[in-house]
């Protein structure tokens, strides 16, 4: 097999039974979205949330310019420029489009026409690539920025991007969501402990209240949609909260079933900004004698479950693209094959798959991890960019829609998360739902 040929993420590994749609877990309710695994090769529809279309793309990151870690909001008053990349393993230069469609809060296509919320082109050609260079294995590095000179937006809300090659929309790349945000109200917002006895040591609350003194809301009851993140996880959003209380210009949220979590472990994480040592969590670092490639081995851990919780620092699931010999630059940053292993004193009833930003938060069968008798371990060889990586182990069950990060990983009340509250507004005379605020808060600094 040539890792040439196998995206990011990948698993070398075959075989998956592939699982439907809805998504619940834990605490609360979740918003129904895409099915559990992927299967990256044979599928070519469009889907409305992260999806990378093709096997030979990878890396792809999304994120506001001159902050990599920060979430792909952009609003619509400051139009800031939000930052798409993605690396093409082919030795040649493709000629990739862009679009973008406007969604409602449920993530599907809006009322409106690409007119009404785009003010100039409504497609046009992605940047020329670049070639990488001094990396074994080679690759076209492509970025895109958005909102541009040559198209911004006139409406706020929930948008997905579109990169297809050519002319052809139908031959599609990858989709990114990203939102256009409007501050039109102000949020209030704490992350407490569980008030339920049986979840109060591993569960997260989310209270938060909703002020709009200048925005005229007609119905709080149906005119609003909440939808809560945890970590910027799509795949857990939390939405139809109703307000316990309804004063003056306020909408009170208090203890909404919707917005409970499971506060989850600390990602665990490795350091591969510089392949030319073994760093944090890495035993050790060879050369393939196949491909020549780089080879990282993770040094196992045990599993997490029975642990006290141990507040170590992440990235909450994210990733950094870095070679620490070339400043940073995505172009001189190289291939990695990644072999990741997870002691087990025995195999599980569900499917184990690595997960977090390289996977795009997605069970994707491609991460999915095989079981090794011998080792009486689980075992996973990813293809990945050098930089530094959060990554966590989750299982899938026989008929869950969910993973779960709590079986091997364990949850904890204290752990440290960051939470998104997004509140939409139903306009009916514009036929469209408005993202009329947001509110970042986090359960360790508030």
């Amino acid at each position: 097999m040539q890792l040439a040929h196998l995206r990011p993420g990948t698993c070398l590994i075959s075989g998956v039974i592939p699982i439907v749609l809805i998504i619940t877990t834990g605490c609360g309710t979740a918003t129904p979205v895409a099915a559990g695994p992927i299967d990256y090769y044979l599928e070519n529809e469009l889907r409305y949330e992260d999806h990378v279309h093709s096997p030979t793309v990878h890396t792809v990151q999304f994120f506001k310019r001159g902050f990599e870690l920060a979430a792909p909001i952009t609003e619509l008053e400051a139009q800031e420029p939000l930052v798409l990349r993605f690396d093409d393993l082919q030795p040649n230069v493709e000629n990739f489009s862009y679009t973008v469609v406007h969604c409602n809060a449920n993530w599907q296509p809006s009322d409106l026409m690409p007119g009404q919320y785009i003010d100039g082109v409504q497609n046009d050609y992605v940047p020329a690539g670049e070639l990488s260079y001094n990396t074994l294995q080679p690759f076209i590095h492509y970025e895109l920025e958005v909102p541009n000179r040559m198209m911004r937006f006139t409406r706020s809300g929930n948008y997905l991007l579109k990169v297809y090659r050519g002319s052809d929309v139908d031959d599609l790349v990858l989709t990114r969501r990203f939102l256009v945000a409007e501050q039109k109200v102000v949020i209030d917002a704490r992350v407490v402990a569980s008030r339920d006895v049986d979840l109060r040591d591993v569960a997260q609350q989310v209270d938060f209240t909703v002020r709009h003194p200048g925005l005229f809301i007609p119905d709080p009851f149906g005119d609003v949609h909440v939808t809560v993140l945890q970590n910027m996880r799509w795949d857990d959003a939390r939405s139809g909260s109703q307000p316990r209380f309804v004063r003056d210009h306020e909408l009170v949220y208090d203890h909404p079933q919707q917005a409970s979590f499971m506060g989850a472990n600390e990602y665990r994480n490795f350091d591969l900004k510089n392949i030319r040592l073994a760093t944090r969590n890495i035993d050790r670092i060879t050369t393939d004698a196949g491909d020549g490639l780089y080879e990282a081995y993770l040094t196992p851990e045990v599993k997490r479950n029975i642990r006290v919780y141990d507040n170590q620092r992440d990235l909450n699931g994210k990733f950094l693209v870095r070679n620490d010999l070339v400043d940073g630059d995505p172009l001189g940053a190289d291939y990695v094959k990644v072999h990741f292993i997870q002691p087990m004193p025995e195999q599980l009833d569900a499917d184990v798959y690595v997960y977090g930003g390289l996977s795009d938060f997605q069970c994707r069968k491609e991460c999915r991890m095989t079981w090794s008798p011998e080792q009486r371990a689980y075992r996973a060889d990813l293809l990945l960019k050098q930089g530094f990586y959060d990554f966590t182990y989750v299982t899938l069950g026989a008929g869950s829609n969910a993973p779960d990060l709590t079986t091997i990983e364990g949850s904890h009340y204290q752990t440290e998360n960051d939470y998104l509250i997004l509140v939409y507004l139903s306009d009916r005379q514009q036929r469209y739902d408005r993202l009329v605020g947001m509110r970042f808060v986090n359960s360790v600094r508030g």
